[in-house]
């Protein structure tokens, strides 16, 4: 997708894409003065440029000619890489099927590694051997964890089960230890 489908696709003027740029920058440099996005070359917006340009060490004209816009278009792209989500991890399909003992597979690498942490967070869960097996210590943690969550203590982990884990998972953001 080139530059120009890309902007009409996220409908900006080139003066609420500076502005953008700049406002984002600004999250990452403290010097940089936040931009309101208005789609006008207004005096607020003129100054963040002198600024930038200040910053990065450009001729201070408050323009943005090609050298400016280089240089503002490369520093938002590294913004948006130190500021963006990991990826997630795609570890099923749509047609979930359930996890019982014996079963093999990469989701059980994530089941155990959830289980874990809520094995460092509460008292009464064992902390599992981390590999891509679904055994009896497993199908225990997993009966724990159901019974500690009111749901049906079966030992499988079926959408339900799935569903609940991650979301205590993320709500606990365990991940931030």
């Amino acid at each position: 997708m080139t530059d120009y489908s890309w902007n009409a696709y996220r409908n900006l003027n080139p003066v609420s894409e500076v502005q953008t740029y700049l406002r984002n920058i600004s999250y990452s440099h403290n010097e940089l003065p936040s931009v309101v996005i208005t789609g006008v070359y207004d005096e607020q917006t003129k100054k963040a440029v002198k600024e930038f340009q200040k910053m990065t060490g450009l001729p201070e004209t408050g323009k943005v000619d090609m050298k400016t816009w280089n240089v503002l278009v490369m520093e938002n792209e590294i913004h948006e890489k130190t500021t963006e989500l990991p990826y997630k991890v795609p570890c099923r399909s749509n047609d979930f099927g359930s996890i019982t003992e014996g079963y093999k597979g990469d989701i059980v690498y994530i089941i155990k590694i959830m289980l874990n942490n809520f094995c460092r967070k509460y008292k009464n869960y064992n902390k599992l051997q981390i590999n891509d097996s679904c055994d009896k210590e497993t199908v225990e943690a997993i009966k724990q964890f159901q019974k500690s969550s009111m749901l049906p203590v079966t030992g499988i982990v079926d959408k339900n089960t799935w569903n609940t884990m991650v979301s205590i998972y993320g709500t606990c953001k365990l991940y931030n230890y």
